[in-house]
């Protein structure tokens, strides 16, 4: 019958009682351990006939588990008691089905012990080959890419967490992409944006190696490069120079949008151009006050720049009658 176990590391040596007065205990091997205990009146006691470790070499990255074939002359259930062994050494505490892997280290052989028992009976311990501990690879668990928002023109950086189980020096090669096409591949981390335009998709690819393996590739989320806003760069000038008045708004946008300008909001009268930005107020006769200007310049990717300004019109005089 076969029965899969894992344990946890850590044996506690267990001494089998024989059920006859002045048994001694005894470790036996695999040989020994296939000869079952005396019977006890009708009832047999259980034998493990085989019994390994599953995967060899073992590593660091998932427990250590059992297969375990057993026989019991009378065809009852049969259960077991685990003692796990590193170098021969019974690790205390470790007798559970599977062996939890930070109870190891690389290059440490690896056994278990087995005691069959049927409720009435015990039968004689069963004792694996060992399996030595091999090379765990690195372990990649998360890749991010910085700064974000990505900004047209600097270099982005992505940032790895990873790890190895045997402490070994982790080496990283990295695999970026454009649109789903390889742009750059080698062991540095960044990657210069220069000729990168909005809405491109980015992503990159960490593999993680030390000296005798190579780990897992993870890829970092896609990111989306984004769009620069334009900035207004000209200043209007005073209200009270001439008339008409003009200003034409000059905006600049580093990713060579086209700009569109509209007032949001203006004295009576007051028009701009929408493609060249230029601003027209014809002042009326009899104007006067404080008038609040806001320009906006948007560059059809959803960015744009704002500026705000007063203009002022001091009331002008009456003309004086002429004297006779």
């Amino acid at each position: 019958m076969l029965r899969p176990g894992s344990v946890q590391f850590g044996l506690l040596l267990v001494c089998l009682p024989m059920m006859l007065a002045g048994a001694a205990c005894t470790r036996e091997g695999p040989a020994e351990s296939a000869k079952a205990a005396p019977a006890i009146g009708n009832n047999g006691p259980p034998v493990v006939t085989s019994a390994r470790i599953l995967n060899n070499p073992l590593s660091l990255d998932s427990p250590v588990t059992v297969t375990i074939e057993a026989e019991d002359p009378d065809r009852e259930a049969v259960s077991f008691r685990y003692q796990w062994y590193a170098d021969g050494i019974a690790l205390a505490g470790q007798t559970s089905p599977a062996l939890a892997p930070e109870h190891l280290r690389r290059g440490q052989m690896v056994s278990v012990e087995i005691v069959p028992a049927d409720g009435a009976q015990t039968g004689k311990a069963y004792r694996t080959a060992a399996v030595v501990v091999g090379n765990t690879p690195p372990h990649i668990s998360g890749v991010t890419v910085t700064p974000q928002p990505i900004v047209i023109g600097e270099n982005i950086e992505a940032q790895v967490d990873a790890s190895d189980p045997d402490h070994d020096r982790v080496d990283l090669s990295y695999r970026w992409f454009k649109n789903d096409v390889l742009i750059k591949e080698g062991d540095e981390p960044f990657l210069m944006t220069t000729g990168f335009i909005p809405q491109d998709r980015i992503v990159v690819e960490v593999t993680a190696r030390d000296i005798s393996s190579t780990g897992n590739s993870v890829r970092s989320a896609s990111l989306t490069v984004g769009n620069r806003p334009p900035t207004i760069v000209s200043m209007p000038p005073a209200s009270d120079t001439k008339n008409p008045y003009e200003y034409t708004v000059k905006a600049v946008d580093l990713d060579g949008d086209r700009m569109a300008f509209q007032l949001e909001a203006a004295p009576p009268g007051m028009t701009i151009d929408q493609q060249s930005g230029r601003i027209v107020w014809s002042i009326q006769a009899g104007q006067s006050g404080t008038f609040h200007v806001k320009v906006i310049a948007q560059d059809g990717r959803g960015g744009a720049a704002y500026q705000e300004f007063d203009l002022s019109l001091a009331a002008q005089a009456p003309a004086t009658p002429a004297q006779s």
